[in-house]
């Protein structure tokens, strides 16, 4: 399945990442950082602020690089340049996905001082835990996710697909942006948890793999982006109606019209999307959001031309909005300078050195 059209992020993840980076980092460095990853600074300071998916990973690509530290000052050790690149290498001989992973947390443990990760397959799930090896291991939330995704991201590259994922706890309590979550995961996610746990089938463990080092310096040199995002989605009434809803911007995309299109009465896709905590207005509003804000940082197109596409009547109108959504203006999404372009190898990637 092909992306949803312009899924934006919360910043929040934005300072996940910032935060542990200061502490391997000076501030005038991290603000390099941002400007050099196509995100406007003053955004920060703005709770409802979101960032492209292509901010993200240029983000993460050049504080990657830029400190030398792949996990950038998410562990209290750092992960020096070339470290997942080994790890990789040690699981390309393995007979199963199983055995790869179990590689692959055996490895990660030599690495990590306060945090220990474990890979198990009990009865017909593989399940994948971070658990602290020391009492004062400090949770860093968007440590957890990434390492998650990793493991979830190396599996879906050995079995040459995105592989399910039947449940992820965090050992955090919930974030403000929950929803944010099914962009990363496709499956439910939990909070609150005894420790950090990622489960799957146990049948993806027992596949094998044909994968060489040439197929995973291509996959490296990509990072975050190849294992970041999930390309499944749990099938939730929401997301069926943001497709539909982005497949009829120019035509009819009211409630009728998308409720019809759904096969549903107007009455029971508002009662279904209730149930799953939201409504018809949200998800149109959330869509046209994204939308916007991908045009904004990646186009000079007029924000009348924008607000058009979008249906508004006028930009006054658009403006309005766009600030209710976001907390700022539409002008303040311009590109603050070049617009993000991607780590060239030829400089290094924060994997692949």
């Amino acid at each position: 399945m092909q992306d949803r059209i312009g899924d934006t992020l919360s910043t929040d993840f934005v300072h996940g990442l910032l935060d542990a980076a200061a502490t391997i980092a000076p501030a005038d460095r991290l603000r390099g950082f941002v400007v050099a990853a196509g995100i406007a600074p003053d955004l920060l300071d703005t709770p409802s602020a979101r960032v492209t998916r292509d901010q993200m990973v240029a983000l993460y690509q050049r504080v990657a690089i830029g400190t030398g530290d792949e996990m950038m000052g998410l562990w209290s050790r750092r992960i020096r340049t070339g470290s997942l690149k080994l790890l990789c290498t040690a699981i390309l001989d393995a007979p199963s996905i199983l055995t790869a992973l179990y590689r692959f947390t055996r490895v990660w443990n030599l690495l990590l001082d306060d945090w220990r990760l474990d890979c198990r397959r009990d009865g017909e799930v593989i399940e994948v835990t971070l658990e602290p090896a020391s009492p004062d291991a400090r949770i860093r939330p968007f440590g957890h996710v990434l390492m998650m995704k990793l493991h979830h991201g190396v599996t879906s590259w050995l079995a040459g697909r995105e592989t399910p994922v039947t449940g992820v706890d965090f050992a955090f309590p919930p974030p403000p942006h929950l929803d944010d979550h099914a962009l990363l995961f496709p499956c439910p996610v939990s909070f609150d948890a005894p420790m950090t746990a990622l489960r799957m089938p146990a049948a993806i463990g027992r596949e094998r793999f044909r994968r060489s080092r040439q197929d995973m310096l291509p996959f490296l040199h990509a990072a975050p982006r190849q294992w970041l995002f999930t390309t499944l989605r749990e099938q939730r009434v929401a997301d069926r109606v943001r497709d539909e809803i982005a497949r009829r911007l120019g035509t009819a995309h009211d409630l009728p019209a998308i409720a019809a299109a759904l096969g549903q009465s107007t009455r029971t896709l508002t009662r279904r999307l209730a149930d799953e905590g939201t409504s018809f207005r949200a998800v149109k509003d959330a869509l046209r959001r994204d939308i916007a804000i991908r045009d904004l940082t990646r186009t000079d197109r007029p924000v009348a031309a924008i607000a058009a596409d979008l249906g508004f009547d006028s930009a006054a109108v658009f403006h309005r909005a766009f600030k209710a959504w976001t907390g700022s203006t539409p002008g303040a999404y311009r590109r603050p300078g070049m617009p993000p372009a991607p780590v060239s190898a030829r400089g290094g990637t924060p994997t692949g050195s």
